[in-house]
C-alpha cells in the first residue's frame, strides 16, 4: 500500500511538472541595465532594465536608491525626446523598486526614456514636473 501511495504521488508530481513546463511558455528575455542620473536630488541614483515577457508584452524593472522621504509617491514615466510626451507606468514601491508593465501599443522608439517623478496625492494624474531620476531605456 505504502509502496503504490508513493508510486502514485511521484506519478501526480511527475504530471505537474510536465504540465508546467507547457504551461509556463518561453523565457522571458532581459535587456541591458542602463543607469538613472540624478536630477536635482543629490546622492540619488537608479537603474532601469526592459524585459521582454512575451512576444507581446514587455516590462521594466526600475530600482531607485536614496530618494528622499515625500509625502507623496513616485511614479515612473515613459517620456519621449522632447520631454513633452509622457505615458505613466505605475509607481514605485516603499523600497524604491518596481517591475511595472508596459502597454503593448507604446513603440519605444517614440518613449525612448524613463523618468521618475514625486507626485502629490492631490488628484491631478499629470507629472509633478519635478523628476528624480531619468535614463535611456534600452532593449
Amino acid at each position: 500500500m505504502i509502496l503504490a501511495t508513493t508510486a502514485l504521488a511521484a506519478a501526480t508530481m511527475s504530471g505537474a511538472l510536465a504540465t508546467a513546463r507547457l504551461t509556463a511558455g518561453p523565457p522571458s528575455v532581459a535587456g541591458p541595465v542602463s543607469r538613472l542620473a540624478p536630477l536635482g536630488v543629490p546622492g540619488v541614483a537608479g537603474t532601469v532594465r526592459l524585459v521582454r515577457v512575451s512576444a507581446t508584452d514587455r516590462e521594466v524593472e526600475v530600482t531607485v536608491a536614496w530618494l528622499p522621504p515625500t509625502d507623496g509617491y513616485y511614479e515612473v514615466w515613459l517620456m519621449d525626446q522632447s520631454h513633452s510626451r509622457l505615458v505613466p507606468l505605475g509607481a514605485l514601491r516603499a523600497d524604491g523598486t518596481a517591475t511595472l508593465p508596459i502597454p503593448p501599443q507604446i513603440d519605444l522608439g517614440a518613449y525612448p526614456l524613463l523618468d521618475v517623478s514625486v507626485q502629490a496625492y492631490n488628484g491631478n494624474p499629470a507629472h509633478s514636473g519635478v523628476s528624480s531620476v531619468r535614463g535611456r531605456l534600452y532593449g
